[in-house]
Order: C-alpha cells, then sequence, then structure tokens
C-alpha cells in the first residue's frame, strides 16, 4: 500500500517548487523590462538582453533539475511496484 501522507508531501513541495520558480522568473523578467525602458544604445540593449538571457537560462536548467528530482522522490513509491 502507498504511503498517502509521503506522497501528498512530495506533491505538495512539488506544487511550492514549481509556484517559487514561476514568481522569481516573473520578477527577473519584470526587472529585465525595467533595465530595458533605461536603454539609450544598440549596445546596451544587447548586453541586457544576453545577461537576462543567460540567466534565464541557467535558472531553468537548475530549477528544472529540482524540481526533476523532487518528482522523482514523489514516484518512487509508485516506481517501486512496478
Amino acid at each position: 500500500m502507498t504511503d498517502f501522507p509521503s506522497v501528498q508531501k512530495n506533491f505538495a513541495a512539488i506544487a511550492t517548487a514549481h509556484f517559487d520558480y514561476a514568481k522569481s522568473s516573473m520578477e527577473a523578467g519584470m526587472t529585465y523590462f525595467e533595465k530595458l525602458a533605461a536603454v539609450k544604445s544598440p549596445q546596451t540593449f544587447m548586453e541586457v538582453t544576453a545577461e537576462y538571457t543567460k540567466s534565464a537560462y541557467e535558472t531553468f536548467g537548475s530549477e528544472a533539475t529540482k524540481i526533476g528530482d523532487l518528482y522523482k522522490e514523489a514516484f518512487k513509491p509508485v516506481a517501486a511496484k512496478i
């Protein structure tokens, strides 16, 4: 039999991780657009955009790994029965 409180705890952690990533991603996007509004040259535009893109890519990679690990943990009891 599956330990449902454990499964529930794992899914709550997954939901929290998704929410936290969405929130931080939205905040980073807002900061990017604030910086973009102050841009006065094409060179600065490229620098700000490159900085944001690199940061967004790195953050996505690390968060995807973290959330993937949470999913693995959540489905461990189910996978053990297969």
